[in-house]
């Protein structure tokens, strides 16, 4: 994995002229924050804030096929935002050598987050489809901007829990819906159970 510094132009030339740089493309500051702050990233968060959590970013190119994160690892404390490239999430099944896929993800999609903070081992595999640019921000990062920054930590901080929590009750949802599914199941099995056997009792 590759790492690249943040470019810091002349300040006359303007903000949108900082940037985040790998050997083949150029990110301007002004971009990445845009995908922080999009659909798929960060909702809500002002872009002037992503602004200054972009300016912690290093910029990382990953090689298709190359692993981002790996599932049960805890030495990867940082989170990326996808620039460029695809990515699938992967959940390794035990003792087997294949892993099934979760979701595919593409630019802006954001990965890592909940590691950043908790430092437990990752719960999946984050696998490089084709030759990936992300824009990193590792924890000894955030640990500078808490110091130097501390609203814009904070609302990257609430930002990243209130994205958790939605999650967490979107997976409660479908545990439920699942739940309500296996009773229907079991309840349908149940009375071709009991007819089975009046027929089998009648005969």
């Amino acid at each position: 994995m590759r790492s690249y510094r943040l470019l810091r132009p002349n300040p006359d030339q303007g903000d949108a002229m900082d940037s985040l740089q790998t050997e083949k493309k150029r990110f301007s500051r002004h971009d990445v924050a845009c995908l922080l702050t999009g659909s798929t990233a960060l909702t809500e968060l002002t872009l002037d804030s992503a602004k200054v959590i972009v300016s912690y970013m290093q910029a990382k190119r990953i090689k298709p096929t190359g692993v981002i994160i790996q599932e049960g690892f805890t030495n990867t404390a940082f989170m990326a935002v996808l620039l460029q490239g695809e990515a699938v999430v992967e959940n390794e099944l035990a003792r087997r050598s294949d892993s099934m896929v979760i979701t595919t993800l593409g630019s802006g999609a954001l990965i890592g987050e909940l590691g950043l903070i908790d430092g437990q081992p990752r719960s999946a595999t984050v696998r490089a489809v084709t030759e990936v640019d992300m824009a990193v921000l590792e924890r000894e990062a955030l640990t500078r901007m808490m110091n130097e920054q501390p609203t814009v930590a904070c609302q990257l901080l609430a930002r990243v829990l209130a994205d958790v929590s939605q999650r967490l009750r979107a997976t409660n949802k479908k545990m439920l819906s699942m739940h309500r599914v296996n009773r229907s199941m079991q309840s349908e099995m149940g009375a071709l159970y009991a007819n089975d056997s009046k027929l089998s009792e009648a005969s």
